[in-house]
């Protein structure tokens, strides 16, 4: 199988790419360095046009070969960000109360399943949680599941965070991170979304994907033999191993923790870091070191980790 991901960004959209990104709503994003731009409010004509544009996307990637399609509603993109009461303050009918700020997410399945057919497996990327005080939480997360069932989905994904709290690469944002009502399990701790996957289990039947941190081998086989994941996903280490899960399969007890090594700033800078501005910077240089690995991959066919995190930095900026 392969499976095209379907996304738009939102305001979490570069402002070297769209200084006036279109959003729910006129409301930028807490980082500081200007990186991104004050976003536009979407009219209701616009939304209806963008849902749309969803099933074309969709429809184009079935003739084009794929086998399947995930539209992402999770880390604070687009449709994530209707989901969230911070980044959402339409009063309209895609505003207010969850059924309204999911209307978007649930129009956007119904327009791609119309568009490929009732066979043809459609999946949600879906926030556990945004991590932030006045965001979208796990209980609203746990009814748009339920929805999402409803509307013929095949498969969840479920993951965590915004660029303004970065849990989905495991690091801590500006604001402190806001506790969720879901028990916590000890068996499994470096996967992050495990404990939600497990909950949600028990309101929904749809398969659940989790991402998220797992490198450990028996760590994954735990998880999907214990019912706390249907599938597993890997993401980070095949920016740098694409062979990941040969090595998983031929027997091979941990992947690479890249993460685990990559620091933004010199140890002899690192006090740097406690200005917001600086450690948002270093902050992003990691993820940016992950961009480049994925470029040369695409450009010169090997990754090439040697490369700082700050040199990473630069690079992407400077494109």
């Amino acid at each position: 199988h392969f499976w095209a991901q379907i996304s738009h960004a939102g305001r979490q959209t570069p402002a070297r790419v769209n200084p006036e990104p279109r959003a729910p709503s006129a409301v930028p994003l807490e980082l500081p360095g200007g990186q991104f731009g004050t976003p536009i409010e979407l009219t209701e004509l616009e939304i209806r046009d963008i849902i749309r544009r969803f099933g074309i996307a969709a429809a184009a990637c079935k003739a084009a070969g794929f086998t399947g399609v995930q539209i992402h509603s999770a880390h604070g993109y687009l449709l994530s960000q209707f989901l969230s009461p911070k980044s959402n303050r339409r009063p309209d009918a895609y505003g207010g109360e969850l059924r309204n700020r999911a209307r978007v997410l649930l129009n956007v399945l119904k327009t791609v399943r119309e568009a490929v057919g009732p066979e043809f497996p459609v999946a949600v990327k879906l926030n556990s949680a945004d991590f932030q005080k006045g965001g979208f939480e796990f209980e609203d997360s746990l009814q748009v599941a339920q929805w999402l069932e409803e509307g013929s989905v095949d498969l969840i994904e479920i993951s965590g965070g915004t660029y303004e709290q970065p849990k989905l690469v495991g690091i801590e944002g500006l604001e402190p991170e806001q506790a969720q009502n879901v028990k916590a399990s000890t068996k499994m701790r470096e996967a992050y979304f495990v404990d939600f996957a497990i909950a949600m289990h028990e309101k929904v039947k749809v398969p659940l994907m989790v991402t998220g941190g797992f490198r450990n081998r028996r760590v994954i086989e735990q998880a999907v033999r214990e019912g706390a994941a249907d599938l597993v996903g890997l993401g980070r280490p095949m920016c740098v191993d694409t062979d990941a899960p040969r090595q998983l399969l031929s027997g091979v007890e941990e992947l690479n923790r890249y993460e685990d090594r990559l620091h933004g700033l010199p140890a002899w800078l690192s006090f740097l870091e406690r200005l917001d501005p600086v450690r948002i910077m270093s902050a992003f240089s990691i993820i940016y070191w992950y961009y480049i690995q994925i470029e040369e991959l695409g450009k010169n066919g090997k990754a090439r980790p040697e490369i700082s995190p700050m040199r990473a930095f630069i690079r992407v900026l400077r494109r």
